[in-house]
């Protein structure tokens, strides 16, 4: 990035406002995945070119997204509601096993949480399915990436609920996030 303080302000203040923008678009759940998506490609757009797309290329993109990316949210809820029911079961006893098998269920979700976070950046120039397996090759092949993303998903977690306020600006900070640790981690070595 070049230019003086104000030209710096200024393009964080334009990827935050996309990620307001990105929570509005993403209120109906079913939209969330061409929101994901679409977000990468910005930000990957913002890296490369130090300037965001215009505001019709990610509609287009928005558009272009949609129906591949309508099954994520709703997967990404179900998901969340069937690892909350079994948390919450092993935690009270109704099943047994324990608090092993509470943390095999933990340890589990957070290693699928993991290959999903590193599947974000990739979402730049690949579907969700390529994106998914990128992702989780990415984390067999450097697992400390993995342990980076889903470092910056806490950080920008506890960030929303301390500071609530920010909450609408977290996603794009985070996909610019997971892009950084996918550039800096995760990204295969260059050839000799």
């Amino acid at each position: 990035m070049t230019g003086g303080w104000k030209e710096q302000l200024r393009r964080v203040a334009e990827l935050a406002l996309v990620g307001v923008v990105a929570v509005l678009v993403s209120t109906p759940v079913v939209t969330v995945g061409a929101v994901v998506a679409t977000l990468s490609w910005a930000v990957a757009h913002w890296i490369e070119h130090d300037e965001l797309p215009r505001w019709t290329a990610l509609a287009r993109e928005v558009r272009r997204r949609l129906l591949p990316g309508v099954l994520v949210g709703p997967a990404a809820v179900l998901v969340v509601l069937v690892v909350a029911a079994q948390v919450r079961w092993l935690g009270s006893g109704v099943v047994p096993g324990g608090t092993g098998a509470l943390v095999a269920v933990l340890v589990a979700t957070s290693t699928l949480l993991a290959a999903v976070l590193l599947a974000v950046p990739q979402l730049a120039h690949l579907g969700w399915r390529a994106a998914l397996a990128a992702g989780w090759t990415t984390l067999l092949r450097v697992p400390l990436s993995g342990a980076a993303a889903l470092g910056a998903t806490i950080i920008a977690v506890l960030l929303g609920v301390l500071l609530p306020g920010i909450a609408f600006v977290l996603p794009a900070v985070l996909v610019l996030a997971l892009h950084a640790v996918h550039r800096t981690v995760a990204a295969p070595p260059a050839g000799p």
